[in-house]
């Protein structure tokens, strides 16, 4: 099967691997239809986030099951389905207290990290990973189900109201999945980006009563123009940080969830007397069913989200869309694109 293989930095390529097997009686065989483009595949790629070398890159994915394991009883081949690649072994300390999202064994499962992704043809997990798809629900669209799970994930974090002011920083895929996050919960508020191409895309499909700004201070400004505060920051851009929590509101919350690195101070007292809240979220913690049903129910616009799809081997083109040019080694924000989606290249099992 082919499969896009890290290797090091800006040296990822197109590599014949042989097909997974299912080697336990609760795995199944998937055969992969589509797979989103994950800021961390750019990042993997680009070398500002670690990745095993000769691993199978990618984990937004869908497809069609091949073969189930003795054990499997709801499911068999044919049935379309979504996979969930944020394992966890349920044993661990991480996993018995309620955070499997970080469980003590992902440094050797991480899918597209750590352990082979879904960039490939095929693909092998437990059914307990796996959600069937409608189907009135393309492959494509429920691509957007794990990067959507994420963004529940951190709402959970938040003791949320509806009447919260939010500015979301960033108006890729994922300040535009919080913002829909958030409007299922009936929050408002405003999506921030420096891009006015981006800004132009994002204000056609944001969610109802968002408005889009090119800068934090206009967007700070048509919310609370008497006070300059908001009750929640989501910074999607990595670069931000803590420099804005003057503009939080006391009780309010400052959501960080760019994998960037960087260096940002604050004063503890500030935050202790304000009362204000930092939280980091990452992956995906018992929010992938309600991801699934949003996408399901049509409460995120998956079609308008996706902007471009590539076949697997323009796996090049699709991350230039994206603004990581890999034989120029650069990566640039891009203003051209929401979501990218490569399409798996069709090999037979």
């Amino acid at each position: 099967m082919l499969a896009l293989v890290y290797k090091s930095a800006w040296d990822v390529a197109l590599e014949e691997r042989p097909v997974p097997e299912i080697t336990r009686d609760n795995q199944v065989l998937v055969r992969i239809r589509a797979t989103g483009v994950c800021g961390t595949d750019l990042g993997i790629v680009s070398g500002k986030y670690h990745a095993v070398p000769s691993v199978i890159l990618g984990h937004e994915s869908a497809g069609e099951v091949i073969d189930v394991g003795s054990a499997v009883t709801t499911l068999q081949p044919g049935d379309r389905v979504v996979i969930d690649p944020t394992y966890y072994c349920g044993q661990c300390d991480m996993c018995r207290t309620g955070r499997q999202n970080h469980c003590t064994h992902k440094s050797v499962t991480e899918t597209g990290v750590s352990a082979d992704g879904t960039f490939t043809d095929y693909y092998v997990t437990e059914d307990r990973f796996l959600y069937k798809l409608k189907g009135h629900v393309s492959y494509e669209e429920a691509t957007l189900t794990e990067p959507l799970s994420c963004m529940l994930t951190g709402i959970n974090q938040i003791h949320l109201l509806p009447n919260f002011r939010t500015v979301i920083l960033g108006a890729g895929p994922i300040g535009i999945l919080y913002s829909y996050a958030l409007a299922s919960k009936g929050v408002t508020g405003c999506l921030v980006d420096i891009s006015e191409e981006r800004l132009a895309i994002a204000g056609s499909i944001a969610p109802d009563r968002w408005e889009v700004h090119s800068s934090f201070e206009n967007a700070i400004e048509s919310l609370s123009p008497a006070t300059q505060q908001v009750d929640m920051i989501v910074d999607t851009t990595g670069v931000v940080g803590t420099q804005v929590l003057s503009q939080l509101a006391s009780g309010g919350y400052l959501m960080l969830v760019g994998l960037r690195d960087g260096n940002t101070s604050f004063n503890p007292k500030e935050v202790v007397d304000r009362s204000l809240k930092i939280i980091g979220s990452i992956d995906s913690l018992g929010t992938f069913a309600t991801a699934h049903y949003m996408i399901e129910q049509g409460i995120i616009p998956a079609k308008k989200i996706i902007t471009h799809s590539f076949p697997l081997e323009d796996y090049e083109e699709a991350f230039r869309t994206l603004g990581c040019d890999i034989q120029g080694r650069t990566l640039q924000a891009s203003s051209h694109a929401i979501k990218v989606v490569l399409q798996s290249s069709g090999s037979s099992f």
